[in-house]
C-alpha cells in the first residue's frame, strides 16, 4: 500500500504543485487548504506523513502540530513544516515543537522527495526497531544535519552513574524512560524509619521508569545504582511515540507491567507470611533468576544489605541464614558473592 501524505497549505498553487510531484512519485495524496481542515483530516484518515505550512489563517502550523501532539492516535505521524522564513530561530522553534523536518520556500521537487522519503524511512525504522537502544541510535544517526543531531543529542543522553548514586527519587516528576547500557540498578521504597525494600532489579538491556510515565504521576519509588552503571535517557515524548506508532510495542509494555505486578504481589504475600529462612531462600532464588545469565562461573555478586532489602528482614538474619544454607550444602560463598549448589533444595526450603 502506498504511503498516505496529507498536505496542509493555504497557497493553492503551491498545494497543487506539491501534490502533483508526490502523486507522480506514487504517494496517495490528501489536501487541506487551512490548518483546521487539515487537522480534521488527520484525525479522520491517519496519514503516514504530514506536510504543513506554518503561516495560515484560522489555525497556523504551530497550532496544528500542538493539537496533533495531544492526540495519541496521531501523535507519532512524521511532521514536516514548510516555511518562507529563513531565520534559524524559526527552524529551531518548529523543531522544538516536535517537527521531524522542514522545507524552506521555494523548494525543488528533488528537495521535497528527498525529505519525504527520508521521513517515511525513519518512521518505518522507528516501528521496526522500537525494542532496543540500537534501534533508537539508528534513528538518531539518521539525522543528516549537524544542527539536528546536536538538538537530538541534547534531548536524549547517556549518563554514567556511580555506585549507590540515585537516578531518581521517590516524589520526583518523571521525564524519561531509562535503558541500562551497562551496570545494575535497583528500584527501592523506603519506610518512615528509613528501612529499604527493593522492588525490582534491572540489568543491561532492561528498561525502567515506564510505569510512572504511563500513569503520569510522581515516582513512587527511587532508583539507585548497585554498581557503576551507564544509563540512556529516552525523553518521555519519544517513549510515547514508540507506544503510539506500534501496537506490538504497546502490548510489550502492558505485559511488562502485568508481569511485574503479579510478581510484586506474590513477593508481598510471601513477605507477609514466610519465615526469615524462607524469605532468604526466596531472595536468593529471585537473584538467581535475575543474575545467573550474567554471573561469573555461577557466582552472583550481591551485597548483604541488598539481599536484606529484597527479603525484607535484617542483614543479621540474612547472615545467619546464609551460614545455615552454606552448612547444608545449598550454597557456597556467602554475603557479597555466592553460588547456588542445590537449586531444588533452595526452592523447597520450609518455613
Amino acid at each position: 500500500m502506498n504511503a498516505k501524505i496529507l498536505i496542509i497549505e493555504d497557497n493553492s498553487d503551491l498545494l497543487e504543485a506539491t501534490a502533483e510531484i508526490l502523486d507522480l512519485a506514487g504517494y496517495e495524496i490528501l489536501k487541506a487548504e487551512n490548518g483546521k481542515t487539515g487537522l480534521d483530516l488527520a484525525k479522520k484518515i491517519t496519514p503516514d506523513l504530514i506536510i504543513c505550512d506554518i503561516m495560515m489563517p484560522e489555525l497556523d502550523g504551530y497550532g496544528v502540530i500542538r493539537a496533533i501532539d495531544n492526540i495519541p492516535e496521531i501523535a507519532a505521524i512524521p511532521f514536516i513544516f514548510v516555511t518562507a522564513k529563513s531565520e534559524k530561530e524559526d527552524f529551531r522553534f518548529a523543531m522544538d515543537l516536535g517537527a521531524d523536518d522542514y522545507l524552506t520556500k521555494p523548494y525543488t521537487g528533488d528537495d521535497l522527495l528527498k525529505i519525504v522519503g527520508a521521513r517515511l524511512k525513519r518512521s518505518k525504522t522507528l516501528r521496526s526497531n522500537a525494542y532496543d537502544i540500537k534501534g533508537l541510535d539508528a534513528i538518531i544517526n539518521d539525522k543528516k544535519t549537524t544542527e539536528d543531531i546536536e538538538r537530538l543529542t541534547k534531548n536524549r543522553t547517556t549518563i554514567k552513574i556511580k555506585s549507590k548514586a540515585f537516578i531518581f527519587k521517590e516524589g520526583e516528576t518523571p521525564n524519561y524512560l531509562f535503558f541500562i547500557v551497562s551496570g545494575k540498578i535497583k528500584t527501592v521504597k523506603t519506610n518512615e524509619s528509613g528501612k529499604e525494600y527493593i522492588t525490582e532489579l534491572k540489568l543491561p538491556g532492561d528498561s525502567f521508569g515506564y510505569t510512572t510515565l504511563l500513569d503520569e504521576k510522581l515516582y513512587r519509588e527511587s532508583a539507585v545504582a548497585i554498581e557503576d552503571s551507564e544509563v540512556a535517557l529516552i525523553p518521555k515524548k519519544d517513549f510515547y511515540k514508540l507506544l503510539y506508532s506500534n501496537n506490538d510495542v504497546s502490548i510489550k509494555f502492558i505485559k511488562f507491567i502485568t508481569n511485574n505486578l503479579l510478581e510484586s504481589e506474590e513477593r508481598l504475600i510471601k513477605l507477609a507470611y514466610d519465615s526469615g529462612r524462607k524469605k532468604t531462600a526466596e531472595a536468593l532464588f529471585f537473584l538467581y533468576k535475575k543474575y545467573l545469565p550474567q554471573s561469573n562461573f555461577g557466582y552472583i555478586n550481591v551485597q548483604r544489605e541488598n539481599i536484606s532489602a529484597i527479603a525484607g528482614i535484617s542483614p543479621e538474619n540474612i547472615s545467619r541464614n546464609l551460614t545455615d544454607f552454606k552448612d547444608e550444602g545449598i550454597i557456597e560463598g556467602g554475603s557479597g558473592n555466592f553460588k547456588i549448589l542445590d537449586l531444588e533444595k533452595l526452592k523447597n526450603v520450609k518455613n
